[in-house]
């Protein structure tokens, strides 16, 4: 599957013509989701006190948005990028939609962020890379009058207009009582995050510590798997070489929790309790590897890919006059083994994340080989 790694300037029409190509399709149709009718108006998010007053922001005419995606290296951004072209096609007065990739590197994303300032977008969509490294040029370009709106990944400060994603530490925090518990508060585990530095990882991993002090957890290693299954296999391999007893293992996402588990087979080791988030891959391998491993247990919280739609969304309503809320935090929900078959797809790719509003027919051809 090719990366997202360029930076064009899609107009509204090419937008439409790009996408319909890709479902083939005259245009988009409201077609029924994956795993819900509509998925994002039945999720639980939970809005700050505090809102935003559009007066400044209001335009009759159209509008053009970029977006600065940190990264494009595996399928969760793949998805979460579809589905917000998907939703800006929807919208006629959106006249441009600029997408620029980070690739991994903050000092691009930063530099990114400056080249759509200077482009003269009327709002700025953000996952960046570190929190702490994006929070100037943001501050900068909202001061600015652009409408910034970071999503996913949190961003130091909130010099920014407005913010929409999960919580990474109480996610970080529940799935660390998770692991504690299927433990039962005892054992030896290591733990694998993201991109290195990245603000997610940090805030979950954080979280998690919480979660497991007073306890006899011991954490053996920390290392970053940039979200991706075959490195995480890889990393996997060296811990599982240094330690001869791995109890469990912290996931922040399930791309890498999959990675960890394949190499506990390759290495012949069982399988263990392990955290991530939505991957149908891995819920994949464990309705096939359950009943060879007892102690294989799995406590994961989704990480919606429609996150890019609520984001654009917020934007669109504060160019149409609309009043939002400062902060738009979204519930997870919680797969265990217990509930996994209501999210399962045996009959979709390895690299589907389930908490999406995109149908079936649209993943299927967005991951064909």
């Amino acid at each position: 599957m090719a990366k997202q790694n360029s930076s064009p300037n899609y107009t509204r029409r090419e937008m439409i013509k790009m996408s319909a190509a890709a479902l083939g399709l005259a245009t988009f149709s409201r077609v029924r989701p994956a795993f819900a009718e509509d998925v994002i108006s039945q999720a639980k998010i939970v809005s700050s006190g505090e809102m935003v007053n559009p007066a400044k922001y209001k335009k009759n005419g159209t509008f053009r948005i970029g977006f600065s995606n940190g990264f494009s290296g595996n399928t969760w951004r793949t998805e979460m990028l579809y589905a917000a072209k998907k939703e800006a096609s929807q919208h006629k007065d959106l006249a441009d939609f600029i997408i620029v990739d980070g690739q991994g590197d903050i000092t691009k994303q930063v530099n990114d962020i400056e080249n759509l300032v200077s482009q003269n977008v009327d709002a700025i969509l953000c996952i960046p890379n570190s929190g702490s490294a994006v929070a100037p040029v943001l501050r900068d370009a909202t001061k600015q009058g652009i409408l910034t709106l970071p999503f996913n990944l949190p961003v130091d400060g909130e010099a920014w207009t407005a913010y929409t994603g999960t919580d990474p530490q109480k996610k970080g925090f529940q799935l660390g009582q998770w692991l504690r518990g299927a433990l039962g508060d005892s054992g030896k585990i290591v733990a694998l995050g993201g991109l290195p530095g990245n603000s997610y990882t940090a805030a979950a991993w954080k979280g998690a510590q919480k979660a497991m002090e007073g306890g006899k957890i011991q954490i053996l290693a920390f290392r970053d798997a940039y979200w991706e299954e075959d490195r995480a296999k890889v990393v996997m391999a060296d811990l599982i070489a240094a330690y001869p007893e791995i109890d469990g293992v912290w996931c922040d996402g399930s791309q890498v929790a999959a990675g960890a588990m394949k190499a506990l087979i390759d290495a012949k080791r069982p399988l263990v309790p392990v955290t991530g988030d939505d991957y149908n891959g891995l819920l994949k391998l464990y309705d096939q590897q359950k009943a060879n491993y007892p102690k294989f247990q799995i406590g994961l919280l989704s990480e919606p890919t429609w996150e890019s739609v609520v984001a654009l969304r917020t934007a669109i309503k504060l160019f149409h006059g609309e009043e939002v809320p400062k902060r738009q935090t979204i519930e997870p929900q919680l797969i265990t083994s217990e509930n996994y078959k209501n999210y399962l797809h045996s009959d979709l790719p390895d690299g589907v994340f389930v908490d999406t509003n995109l149908s079936n027919d649209e993943l299927k051809s967005l991951f064909r080989s």
